[in-house]
């Protein structure tokens, strides 16, 4: 048994793993486009504090003058502009180097109202609402040249920060929603942004084509034509019948079977009724016999057993190219489900959204699974070990990874394919959408997901889903 903790963590670090690539994504496309990043956050807010930022620059005077990196790292620069300032900065070469700056910034503070001040007939004649000022300073060494001026433009760099809540992280670009802002993204030419917005989902991808190329190296490839008994479960009447992992089921009822699905159509004709399963075990022939169950649950098998292929070793282009084809079969399948549902092929009670807590309790089933059977084989001399361990906590990771990357392409405002649905037409008829009713959209769009998301993590609660291991 695993404990809980462990498979939280794993949890954890898988889900926060899964996010942090795809804002990762949006980074690396948005410094391709020369798009400003203003911060890189690994965890969700709010902050707690700023680790790193990097070189930045400021107009002041007209003149530009980079920001060192790390110089002053949390502070709002957006306050400085505009504002009367004191700066010093050295020369290197060309270049001007920030090394101070000192300017005061007005506060409106409300006013004390035991000095509210009123005329002889009760008026109020001074504003509740004052100025007060700051001084701010920023920078310990000052430099050697002496500047008196005004802040014009600033670009500080992106700010990475460590926050409180560990799942995952978010990229902010500058100028997200404002196409005033020059440098933005919202500024940028459609075909920037496009590639921006595609970036997060396709890492989404390319990381569970990286997974299952890798669960393809682990577990080699199959070898059609003979079926392999990969797993038994406890209680089955596969376990009952005396059937064994690494068996080689040959015939059932005296037909003769070398695929799975023919196999499983066999048994399936066969519910509640003895059948007589010929298996081959280290080279002998074994008839043994087994009642397949209607009653059991379909997640579980009438038998209870888990059918596959032989395997051999995989070469690397056989894994790379597996992990592409696994990848594209899995993608499609996620697009096609809400078209099965329509179409009544699959019912509306064999699939449901599950939240944070019924991916937990997947990644928990997946866990204990691959620990158990390492440990089982690990108790068995490796002279007469046939079985292979479990990988369903990988194999998770990468359908996860493929569902976080295509449900991102859905054209739902407030997701990466909403906001590429609102940039099409521009591309397409030169005319772009308001920016005020795209972002008015997005808003009451998000709201309604943060709704959903809601209601999908309560009913984890409530009505636990059934869950049938990877």
């Amino acid at each position: 048994m695993v404990p809980g903790f462990v498979s939280l963590i794993i949890f954890i670090l898988a889900l926060g793993g899964m996010i942090f690539v795809h804002e990762f994504g949006h980074f690396i496309a948005s410094r391709w486009a020369g798009v400003e990043v203003e911060e890189f956050g690994f965890g969700f807010p709010p902050r707690a504090f700023g680790f790193w930022r990097s070189k930045g620059y400021l107009v002041f005077n007209g003149k530009r003058v980079d920001i060192p990196q790390n110089f002053d790292r949390s502070f709002d620069w957006t306050t400085a502009l505009h504002q009367p300032s004191l700066m010093t900065v050295d020369q290197a070469g060309e270049k001007y180097i920030l090394r101070t700056l000192e300017f005061k910034l007005k506060e409106n503070t409300s006013a004390n109202k035991e000095h509210i001040v009123v005329d002889s007939k009760g008026q109020v004649i001074e504003s509740a609402n004052t100025s007060s000022e700051k001084k701010i300073k920023l920078g310990q060494q000052s430099g050697v040249i002496v500047w008196n001026g005004t802040v014009n433009e600033v670009h500080p760099g992106t700010l990475f920060s460590l926050n409180w809540l560990p799942l995952g992280g978010f990229v902010r670009p500058k100028g997200e929603n404002d196409p005033n802002i020059p440098g933005g993204l919202a500024a940028a030419n459609p075909w920037k942004r496009l590639v921006v917005l595609f970036a997060g989902p396709i890492m989404n991808l390319l990381t569970a084509i990286v997974v299952f190329s890798i669960l393809i190296a682990f577990e080699g490839v199959s070898i059609p034509g003979t079926i392999k008994i990969n797993s038994i479960t406890d209680n089955s009447p596969a376990q009952q019948a005396g059937m064994q992992t690494g068996d080689i089921l040959l015939a059932i009822n005296g037909q003769s079977v070398t695929e799975i699905d023919p196999a499983i159509a066999l048994i399936q004709a066969n519910l509640d009724k003895p059948v007589e399963l010929l298996i081959n075990r280290n080279g002998e022939d074994i008839t043994l016999t087994a009642t397949p169950l209607s009653t059991r649950l379909k997640s579980e098998g009438a038998l209870g057993v888990g059918l596959g292929y032989p395997t051999r070793a995989a070469t690397f282009v056989e894994s790379i190219s597996g992990g592409f084809t696994l990848t594209g079969i899995q993608a499609a399948t996620v697009v096609y489900l809400p078209i099965a549902l329509i179409q009544g092929v699959i019912a509306p009670k064999d699939t449901r959204i599950v939240g944070f807590k019924g991916i937990f309790d997947m990644f928990n089933m997946a866990v204990r699974e691959d620990v158990s059977t390492r440990q089982e084989i690990a108790a068995v001399p490796a002279s007469g070990n046939t079985q292979k361990p479990t990988n369903w906590t990988l194999s998770l990771i990468g359908m996860l990874s493929i569902s976080l990357g295509v449900m991102n392409l859905l054209p739902i405002p407030a997701l990466d394919g909403g906001r590429i649905l609102f940039t099409i037409p521009e591309i397409l008829f030169h005319k772009r959408i308001p920016p005020e009713r795209e972002n008015m959209i997005n808003s009451i769009a998000m709201l309604l997901l943060i709704g959903l998301m809601l209601f999908v993590n309560v009913m984890d609660f409530v009505d636990p889903a059934k869950l049938p291991i990877p």
